[in-house]
């Protein structure tokens, strides 16, 4: 028997109105439109844990499938983590890694985590989808980028076109320094009309290639693109050789 206890949600009509606005009012896993028929999922499934962070609403037969164990909780999360970062002008879709060109892979099962793994070029090249919501045209103008250097020795929704999207250009981009900030100014600026898909790619590069050897190394990176020097669009952290984050390293002997 379980021991966690349903709370009431606290201002219930204002949360959903919040939560049916963050998944524009479609269900986030089958893009049902019965809106008023939609449940309240707790993410942890702990029922008490009402922060707007642990609560998605999605259609009931989604809703069923996560009960069943037909959508685990890796899939929910990754959803919701999406959902953060939709705006009402700049829509991030996708960032995957052009394979034909450079060796890193997807790493199987870890959302944005890549590694290096074939015999090619180990500067990474980006492709990175976005969708251009705002009601006139906008410029890409610079890109923002930041990494993190993780500690070594530890184990560590579809575009709305019809048409192939291919990549408008590549930028070639310094891998910064640990911890370091830079921002690259575009020299040629994409742009693109409203309500228009558009991909583009980003290679991180380094004066020296060993930085990306792996197991050697492992990052964590972040981008921001800014539009018409005006606004930045935040996307979700990448992974580079490694499946997760940290922060802290836990040793464990005698004191």
């Amino acid at each position: 028997m379980s021991n966690k206890i349903r709370k009431s949600i606290p201002q219930k009509n204002k949360v959903r109105a919040e939560l049916q606005k963050e998944i524009s009012s479609t269900c986030p896993f089958c893009e049902n439109e019965d809106v008023g028929h939609f449940e309240i999922h707790h993410i942890d499934e702990n029922p008490s844990n009402n922060t707007i962070e642990n609560l998605l609403l999605l259609c009931p037969t989604c809703h069923s499938k996560i009960t069943k164990g037909d959508i685990i909780t890796n899939q929910v999360k990754e959803v919701k983590n999406k959902l953060k970062y939709r705006t009402d002008k700049i829509r991030f879709i996708s960032v995957n890694v052009d394979s034909e060109n450079c060796s890193w892979l997807p790493i199987e099962g870890v959302s944005n985590a890549f590694e290096a793994v074939k015999m090619k070029s180990l500067f990474p090249i980006f492709n990175f989808s976005f969708i251009n919501q705002t009601s006139k045209t906008v410029l890409l103008t610079n890109i923002i980028t930041r990494v993190k250097r993780l500690p070594i020795g530890l184990a560590g929704p579809d575009i709305p076109l019809p048409n192939i999207l291919r990549p408008l250009i590549k930028y070639k981009i310094k891998l910064p320094d640990d911890a370091e900030r830079t921002n690259t100014i575009l020299k040629e600026e994409i742009e693109v009309p409203q309500g228009r898909a558009f991909k583009f790619q980003v290679e991180l590069y380094h004066d020296s290639m060993d930085r990306f050897k792996p197991p050697f190394n492992k990052y964590v990176l972040f981008f921001e693109f800014c539009f018409n020097n005006d606004f930045n669009i935040s996307i979700p952290k990448i992974l580079l050789n490694t499946k997760e984050d940290y922060d802290k390293l836990t040793y464990y002997g005698l004191a």
